[in-house]
């Protein structure tokens, strides 16, 4: 029987994301996914992504195919990567691009510390992070990509209207 752990998961956008992430590479290195478990064999990694300021802190360890992610700053990481805020971070996460990640150092939006190259080994990790989409089900999703854009308007709208009764 499956069964989801739970997390400790602040509503924040960069923590939920991560938690997310997390739980997909877990669901990964439980598969039967021989590329994916070739990456993580005989890797003993943590991996740390935080927000300064919104002071969210997220690792990933690995350690010879297993995988564990926990909420909070790791005691020793291999690889901090802390963004400026948490919309920088998802930014930059779901764009999924080595050169926006440096780009993001340059202009300050961005730290690394640590062992650089992980930052390309968890790349190739991420390409598998999104599943890939049956053949079958792709003219649904298309079908579908215009009430996701009516529905995204319209919570658009309301949250827009809730923002401006509550003064923000």
């Amino acid at each position: 029987m499956f069964t989801v752990p739970v997390l400790d998961v602040k509503s924040d956008p960069l923590d939920v994301l991560l938690a997310v992430v997390g739980y997909r590479l877990s669901m990964l290195a439980d598969s039967n996914n021989e590329d994916f478990k070739a990456l993580l064999t005989e890797r003993k990694v943590t991996i740390e992504f935080a927000s300064e300021e919104s002071d969210i802190a997220r690792y990933f360890s690995f350690d010879n195919g297993e995988f564990s992610q926990r909420s909070g700053h790791a005691e020793k990481a291999d690889l901090t990567i802390t963004f400026k805020d948490s919309m920088t971070g998802v930014k930059l996460l779901t764009k999924g691009s080595l050169p926006a990640f440096m780009t993001a150092v340059q202009e300050g939006n961005l730290s690394i510390e640590g062992d650089y190259s992980l930052l390309m080994w968890f790349n190739k990790l991420a390409k598998h992070i999104v599943p890939e989409i049956p053949e079958e089900l792709k003219p649904h999703i298309q079908n579908a990509k215009p009430y996701v854009y009516k529905a995204q308007q319209f919570a658009e709208h309301w949250i827009g209207f809730a923002k401006h009764k509550l003064g923000k």
